[in-house]
């Protein structure tokens, strides 16, 4: 889509004196993929887009919607339209271009299930009828004006998600959707904090459809039922409400019965098999066949399209693969839109490896041909791909020139076979293919080989709990991230990448190898590291680390090493001991060091530390002041008697938490990243990790018999025990034997039987409807990592770094 910047002016009541064409509606100063016609929004949130217009300056961007008043910048040869709301501006740029569209809008609401019904009915009709959709879940007020701007003007159908999360923020969506066709899906819990009762919530996601044509909904849902005949009353919409075994007024009924993991979905004389068998997704498939009929859809034609109705995840995932590779799996769209997001995601965790792009033949993309392949040239150069690796039938023929190292394959069973995985050594790859191509296939294939228990680390969480730190400081004050000891069990690198991406000011290692790892992986923000061994200095300084310095004896070693190697500045930090009584100096060594720091300036004080020892305890909190004030006047002496300043810094997790006053010029966030509050009293925070294992086996036992080493565990009744592919060898503890641990099986606990193995644990799983292969949850949402350190009697930072290194990590992002 393009706009004229004169034309986007006069939309937003505003002036600009030229025609330039805007391609690109940005909001992010780190991703500005077309920076000459880029329209750059100044949004407000937890991060100020004002804050942030020199960033985008220098990116190339000289076009900008800021809010009136603010202060700015200057922006030298920039249009800068000043609106009262940048993004209100945003959302009347999108309804503009909405209305535009060809074909009818079909918007879906509901608490859940929206990107399901909109990925399945896309899956079920993609054959059949032009289609554009709103990328992933993109469903929020300023996801929404963001997919209606990378939709195509001329297809039959757009579906777009929509999401609200208090009362009042549906009328902006229907403004910029205005939906011929509405769909809910259902209506649960999910932001009940936002709305006075369920009632006013369904009124508020109703009012989407205000001005629709049709409205289709689950009608044996009461609630719901009720609550569209009270807002339909005096409406020209049509509403058809389908039932699941349960008769209707309406016809659309549909009854479903379960047979060998399987679901038989009949409705009028035809019958459907869904790979499925949970209630969510019979219902979600109910929609969309209730969508399709009434949209004139043979239904019959879509019983094969309906047997292979994929999972919808909608995470980019990130694996290991052989020979030292990075796989990023994306293997549920290939479209200009989605291929972009994973291709900035390619870029922020490649670092300084290889970047290798595996795409299948593009779908949805609007444009074809040679412009196509124009297109996906800028792209890949935009992200510095090296290899591109095309597969499909279209890809194979047309062999388009993009401008670098590239390969082709007709088939993904002939690129398993034939392309020689040296090509992706020591490379990150992103594997994005349409679901018919099942990339999910190839990588298995290049997947390394690995224990299935894996810990799934949420990036979104992550970012989310660094934001939710980053506002509690003062403006001005920094903020330093530690990802020692395997950023907390969580993988250093893969973790330092996405902080490094969110703009953290510093990182901090334990150790030397830890840092130099980052280094290599392409991390560039300073990096402390605080336990350095004397024989690894020079290495420290040769990559760029800066080594904590807590006593005379380290001091002097390193002067050595600068010595011998010559070296002009060497970057260091300070630890002072005011009450922790582990490493550091002490207050009365201040003297001694300014003399030294005097007599020797190639040493540079980066910053000057301290550790709090029970800022998470209230009964300790008299101590902690004692430090903080003993920090304070250390401080001062510092600060007059050099002739520079140093960072000062004293609070952990907890204690910026605890004691805002005491931030000084920077914090260290830790545990808190993780979605852990040491304190345990503030809310806000995500978990980031969740311990997931398998059923390998279930077997039917009497009473009596016994289950495990020793025969500790002893039934008192006819029992179903399940064998989890987890023991203590992968970090889960033994002192969870016999009844003290559970886990997390299709909703409910299921405790432990019997103690706990070195490679398998087994559960109770009596009460519980599951099968061999089914997930576990060990410790995450539902069975939350606190409770489980209680009943280990530890804390959570010791299972996090206790989950042993044979266990995968998975890292994925929305």
């Amino acid at each position: 889509m393009a706009f004229a910047l004169s034309h986007i002016a006069h939309l937003l009541g505003t002036h600009a004196a030229h025609d330039k064409l805007i391609r690109e509606l940005a909001y992010d100063s780190r991703r500005i993929l077309d920076p000459q016609h880029a329209l750059f929004f100044a949004l407000s949130g937890k991060r100020d887009g004002h804050s942030f217009l020199d960033e985008a300056w220098e990116a190339g961007v000289r076009h900008f919607v800021v809010q009136k008043g603010q202060r700015i910048p200057a922006l030298a040869d920039s249009t800068v339209l000043e609106v009262e709301s940048p993004l209100a501006a945003l959302q009347k740029l999108a309804e503009a271009y909405r209305n535009s569209f060809e074909g009818d809008v079909v918007a879906i609401t509901g608490s859940n299930g929206k990107t399901w019904v909109k990925e399945w009915l896309h899956h079920l009709l993609q054959n059949k009828l032009r289609l554009s959709r709103s990328p992933k879940s993109y469903n929020s007020q300023l996801g929404v004006p963001l997919s209606l701007w990378s939709m195509p003007a001329d297809s039959q159908y757009y579906f777009v998600e929509a999401g609200i999360s208090r009362q009042g923020e549906m009328k902006r969506l229907q403004s910029m959707l205005y939906p011929k066709w509405g769909i809910l899906t259902s209506l649960g819990a999910a932001h009940d904090e936002g709305f006075k009762n369920r009632e006013e919530k369904l009124q508020e996601k109703l009012s989407l459809f205000d001005e629709a044509y049709s409205l289709v909904y689950p009608a044996h849902d009461e609630l719901i039922e009720k609550g569209v005949k009270t807002w339909s009353a005096g409406k020209e919409v049509k509403c058809y409400g389908w039932t699941l075994n349960k008769p209707s007024s309406g016809g659309l009924m549909f009854d479903s019965t379960e047979q060998h993991g399987i679901t038989k979905l009949r409705f009028k004389n035809l019958q459907f098999e869904l790979p499925y068998t949970d209630q969510a997704s019979i219902e979600n498939l109910c929609s969309c066949l209730a969508f399709a009929y009434l949209i004139g859809v043979d239904l019959s034609s879509l019983s094969d399209r309906v047997k292979s109705l994929p999972g919808i995840d909608m995470r980019l995932q990130l694996k290991k693969g052989k020979l030292g590779s990075t796989l990023i799996n994306d293997a549920y769209s290939a479209d200009l839109s989605s291929l972009e997001i994973a291709l900035d995601f390619l870029e922020r965790q490649a670092g300084n490896s290889r970047r290798v792009l595996v795409l299948s033949d593009l779908q949805d993309a609007g444009i074809k041909g040679k412009d196509l392949y124009s297109e996906l040239e800028k792209m890949l150069s935009r992200h510095s791909i090296d290899l591109f690796i095309g597969i499909g039938k279209e890809l194979f023929l047309d062999r388009p020139i993009l401008g670098r190292h590239q390969l082709f394959f007709e088939s993904r069973a002939q690129a398993s076979l034939q392309l020689n995985l040296e090509e992706i050594k020591d490379s990150t790859v992103l594997i994005k293919g349409a679901r018919e191509f099942h990339f999910e296939r190839l990588v298995k294939h290049w997947e390394e080989q690995v224990h299935e228990t894996v810990l799934e680390i949420d990036l979104n969480s992550l970012e989310h709990n660094f934001t939710f730190f980053k506002s509690k400081l003062k403006k001005g004050t920094r903020l330093m991230a530690m990802v020692k000891a395997h950023g907390y069990g969580a993988g250093s690198h893969e973790i330092a990448h996405q902080l490094q991406s969110a703009g953290a000011d510093y990182l901090s290692v334990a150790y030397a190898d830890e840092g130099i790892v980052l280094r290599e992986k392409g991390i560039s923000l300073p990096i402390m590291v605080m336990n350095p061994q004397r024989d690894s200095l020079e290495e420290m300084l040769d990559f760029g680390l800066e080594p904590d310095i807590y006593d005379f004896a380290m001091l002097d070693k390193l002067l050595e090493t600068i010595q011998a190697t010559g070296i002009t500045k060497a970057p260091i930090h300070l630890e002072f001991d005011t009450g922790m009584h582990r490493l550091g100096f002490e207050h009365a060594d201040v003297p001694k060091l300014l003399e030294i720091l005097r007599a020797h300036p190639e040493l540079e004080v980066k910053s000057v530390f301290a550790h709090l020892a029970a800022s998470d305890e209230s009964m300790h909190d008299s101590f902690t002041r004692e430090q903080i004030k003993n920090f304070e006047v250390m401080r001062i002496a510092f600060l007059k008697e050099l002739n520079y300043a140093p960072l000062f810094h004293i609070l952990n997790t907890a204690g910026i938490l605890r004691f805002p006053d005491a931030q000084f010029d920077m914090v260290r966030l830790g545990i808190g990243l993780y979605g852990i509050d040491p304190s345990g009293r503030f809310s806000g925070l995500q978990p980031v990790g969740t311990l997931k294992a398998r059923i390998s086996q279930i077997r039917e036992l009497k009473r009596g018999e016994t289950v495990g080493y020793s025969r500790k565990g002893i039934l008192e009744k006819d029992s179903r025990i399940a064998v989890v592919s987890i023991g203590y060898a992968d970090g889960f503890r033994r002192i969870l034997s016999n009844r003290n641990g559970n886990m997390w099986v299709n909703g409910q606990r299921a405790p432990v039987v019997g103690n706990v193995c070195m490679d398998m644990t087994m559960i109770d799983v009596s009460d519980i409807a599951c099968k061999e292969g089914d997930p576990v949850e060990v410790f995450g949402s539902n069975l939350p990592i606190e409770e489980v350190a209680e009943k280990c009697g530890t804390i959570p930072y010791e299972l996090l770094t206790g989950v042993s290194q044979r266990v995968k990590r998975v890292y994925w992002k929305e």
